[in-house]
């Protein structure tokens, strides 16, 4: 039996640049497939797909933005006479819409069926729809790490790690908790680290949605890091920098960076998310304790909220000025399917688009409510032409002295990230909304 597992890039067209999150879900079911089965293993952000090739079954693990480029991975595969099983949130989201493209979709999360999937393929009674519980993190598999599918960064190997599932918020525009469920599960930290000596390198990226989500795991977790001598980046909420106990810990686990999802730094925005300080001195603040920490703040924003209006794109680029951020990430609001954003929008005819490839974060598929279509897009990239700007870049590298022991994974990580984010907003197209909207 010659089986594919397939995670596909988000267009036909490889990106030429970005930073590449190593996607552990190949890792995990290849571990879980059986070692007789001829397995073939792609992600399409570092390689290609031989559709010369035949396979029996491919599996194929899908989002909302790169679920159109997996439609078209399954039909040319279909061709060939190879059965299709789609996972992956998306899927798990929309079975109905997975199965006009597949033969089977697995809803949730794949471990606790993924061998009854295999079984059943081989005696020709595979189902169209396989529903998992949400998984005994105690009973995981090691993720497979001979399959050479980390990305590398200027050189270095960067592989993926995960502790934990699940996520106590319910985010109108996340669909994390309905999918994983808001009980938030662990990995035996003993389980976490065979995994890390298992990756053989020394940089990592921690996959989890907020790794200090429980302060009493985090605690035991980053002292059993400690000792291994690894330096990796990770997500957490912003109330890491209450616990300054739990910074500290974190900076010797070998924490060099976090990525915190701000979101809003307007008052009214703030207050849809549980997860986020609520004023611009907090948030400041905040930004200064964890960077004396030696810890690089990368904040998240979203734009487009309910409550946003056009001068949020000027406050916003003033809170990155006075907070000294050396990188960030800028989102259009995206109302993925599955959540309660979406079906609110849909419900009050504000969607512009259900074109999925677009539901990419950069591009607007809805009617904002205080602004128009254009000037969101004229905002979003105002500031975005604003941050990355070669003079402003220069200045925030030079920055990088001011946060405490600066390694080399943090200079390259800053560099890296900057350099890319200029690239890709200089090829963006500010008039892209003329196109559907």
């Amino acid at each position: 039996m010659k089986l594919l597992l397939v995670t596909p890039r988000s267009t036909d067209k490889k990106p030429p640049i970005g930073l590449k999150i190593p996607q552990l879900a190949l890792h995990i079911l290849a571990a879980l497939t059986p070692s007789d089965i001829d397995l073939t293993v792609i992600d399409e952000q570092m390689d290609e797909i031989d559709f010369e090739k035949h396979y029996d079954l491919a599996g194929i693990s899908i989002m909302t933005a790169n679920a159109p480029r997996g439609y078209r991975i399954a039909q040319k595969l279909k061709e060939k006479g190879t059965r299709v099983v789609f996972g992956g949130i998306h899927a798990s989201v929309l079975p109905d819409e997975a199965l006009k493209f597949g033969d089977a979709v697995v809803i949730g999360e794949a471990e606790g069926i993924w061998p009854k999937v295999i079984e059943d393929f081989k005696n020709r009674e595979l189902k169209k729809i396989y529903r998992s519980e949400p998984f005994d993190l105690n009973h995981s598999p090691l993720p497979r790490r001979d399959l050479k599918l980390e990305p590398v960064i200027l050189g270095y190997k960067w592989p993926g790690f995960f502790t934990t599932r699940g996520c106590p918020f319910s985010c109108e525009f996340c669909s994390v908790s309905d999918v994983f469920g808001r009980k938030v599960r662990h990995l035996p930290v003993a389980h976490v680290i065979r995994d890390i000596e298992n990756a053989d390198s020394k940089i990592f990226l921690n996959l989890d949605d907020n790794v200090v989500g429980n302060p009493g795991y985090a605690r035991k977790l980053f002292e059993a890091l400690a000792p291994l001598k690894i330096e990796w980046g990770g997500q957490s909420t912003i109330g890491i920098a209450k616990d300054e106990e739990l910074l500290k810990l974190c900076y010797r686990a070998g924490c060099r960076g976090l990525f915190i999802g701000i979101e809003s730094i307007s008052t009214q925005g703030a207050a849809r998310f549980q997860k986020t300080l609520k004023t611009f001195r907090e948030n400041l603040d905040a930004v200064k304790k964890i960077q004396d920490a030696g810890i690089l703040f990368h904040p998240s924003f979203v734009f487009g909220l309910d409550e946003d209006t056009v001068d949020i794109f000027e406050k916003t680029l003033d809170f990155l000025y006075k907070a000294r951020i050396t990188t960030a990430t800028f989102n259009i609001l995206t109302p993925y399917p599955g959540t309660r954003l979406y079906h609110r929008l849909k419900k009050e005819g504000r969607l512009i688009t259900e074109d999925w490839e677009k539901y990419n974060h950069s591009t607007v598929v809805f009617r904002p409510k205080k602004m128009t279509v254009e000037e969101l897009i004229k905002g979003y990239h105002f500031l975005k032409k604003e941050f990355y700007s070669l003079s402003n870049i220069c200045k925030r590298i030079i920055r990088l002295s001011e946060i405490s022991n600066p390694g080399l994974v943090q200079f390259f990580y800053a560099v890296f990230n900057n350099i890319a984010g200029r690239q890709i907003t200089l090829e963006s197209v500010p008039n892209n909304y003329k196109t559907f909207a």
